[in-house]
């Protein structure tokens, strides 16, 4: 039996990296219509996950360039797509391609494929796209949604697929010793997104703005941290594949974390002996993500 948090975890992924295809390609002498849905990654484990679910076949590319690593690509058709009816209730940014996508798989609508396939392509490439003027927007609905586990599920999908997991170093003047911070983010170039994240986990949202630059779209940057991101970290990790390691080091790090009221004063003394041991465990954390990111966790 496929659980709903399998379904929203899905869903999260294919918002990330998931397409939906409808085509009109020309074989042996005549036009002919096409749709499938697909997901390219560079890791094969989420869509073998995927794959054991709703089915379909994943294939992989291996000649690439020096350091790359492989491409995989699942590809879904044919009577598995029907199980693509079970994951819309938890589709955010690509509601609207996936209900294109069914017309266009619907008889009732056989003659009007050539419109769809229109229709979809204004979808992909100028609709919900990022503006300055709706970051206030966004940023007004910040944790006004209580989250349900199976959100805490599509955002892990989403996480897997699209998001960033780390801790930031730094070293603020006059402080003997640098400051960490958990860090979760990602950057995307529609809308959708950022509402449904804002609206449950709030978050700070960073405006790039790249009218200027050819062929290029604006973005908007999502960023979730310190006490908030801890705050979820335990319910996003049973739900995570790819970036599980990661996830689990993060909850080592806040495991870190020591009140220091009734115990140690900053000023005392005796505080750098106290706080030595926190800060070597936390900068072995540290290289251990560094390490794992570098692999491409």
């Amino acid at each position: 039996m496929i659980k709903n948090t399998d379904l929203a975890y899905i869903a999260g992924y294919i918002d990330g990296d998931g397409c939906f295809y409808i085509e009109k390609i020309f074989v042996e002498n005549r036009f002919k219509y096409r749709c499938f849905m697909a997901i390219t990654s560079t890791e094969i484990e989420n869509l073998q996950y995927i794959q054991r679910i709703i089915g379909g076949t994943v294939t992989s590319k291996y000649s690439i360039k020096k350091g790359h690593k492989p491409l995989h690509r699942l590809v879904i058709k044919g009577k598995n797509l029907e199980l693509l009816k079970l994951i819309q209730p938890y589709l955010v940014e690509k509601i609207e391609e996936f209900f294109t996508f069914e017309k266009f798989r619907n008889p009732q609508y056989r003659d009007q494929r050539d419109e769809l396939i229109e229709q979809m392509n204004v979808l992909k490439h100028n609709s919900n796209l990022i503006y300055f003027s709706i970051k206030e927007s966004i940023e007004s609905i910040r944790k006004t949604i209580i989250p349900n586990i199976e959100e805490f599920a599509y955002l892990a999908g989403f996480i897997d697929s699209e998001c960033c997991l780390n801790i930031n170093k730094s070293h603020p003047n006059g402080r003997p010793n640098p400051t960490y911070k958990i860090l979760l983010q990602c950057n995307n170039t529609k809308s959708p997104c950022f509402y449904w994240l804002s609206a449950r986990f709030g978050g700070q949202f960073h405006f790039i703005d790249r009218t200027n630059m050819r062929n290029c779209r604006n973005q908007m940057t999502w960023r979730l941290s310190a006490v908030s991101l801890a705050q979820i970290l335990d319910k996003i990790h049973p739900f995570l594949i790819h970036k599980k390691p990661v996830c689990e080091k993060l909850i080592q790090f806040t495991e870190t974390i020591v009140p220091l009221n009734g115990i140690i004063s900053r000023h005392h003394p005796n505080f750098g002996t106290f706080y030595k041991p926190i800060l070597d465990k936390r900068e072995q954390i540290f290289h251990e993500i560094q390490l794992l990111n570098k692999k491409g966790v």
